[in-house]
């Protein structure tokens, strides 16, 4: 079977965060929160930002659910980490704010996109405490999947 129509590919094959690499990520990104006494919530997403593993820690605040969630769709829909979108939206000339704040997307820090070969695989959000630290458990998750990642290439 061709997956081409005249010369146009019509197919393409993508590699995709799984559940076990979710559960990797979040194994990290838990050790990474509980090693400073952090209480937080933790979203592992796919490519197109859909949930695959949520986690909120004991004590965690009920809003960062979500907040966590969101900011793990936005860095995956968006391909880029959320604190960089909050960077776009935080400008002088106030049009790309406008246009950001618009649309219904987490636009602060803790949100990255999981990324292997120029691909975007998925996303981790996290959400509980100052963003930096958020962004700081997000990214331990983000390097124990990208280590593993790296030595199969």
């Amino acid at each position: 079977m061709s997956s081409t129509v005249g010369d146009e590919q019509i197919l393409r094959q993508a590699d995709a965060l799984t559940s076990c690499g979710a559960q990797l990520v979040m194994a990290a990104a838990e050790k990474e929160a509980r090693s400073h006494g952090w209480l937080v919530t933790i979203a592992i997403a796919d490519a197109g930002g859909n949930p695959l593993l949520v986690k909120r820690m004991d004590g965690a605040f009920a809003a960062s659910f979500q907040i966590a969630v969101e900011k793990a769709r936005t860095a995956a829909m968006f391909e880029k980490k959320t604190g960089a979108l909050e960077a776009m939206a935080n400008v002088k000339d106030g049009e790309s704010r406008t246009a950001l704040l618009s649309a219904p997307f987490v636009l602060m820090c803790g949100g990255l996109p999981i990324t292997s070969k120029g691909s975007t695989l998925g996303s981790i959000g996290v959400s509980g405490v100052a963003p930096d630290q958020d962004e700081m458990i997000a990214s331990a998750g983000v390097t124990a999947i990208t280590r593993i990642l790296s030595s199969k290439l």
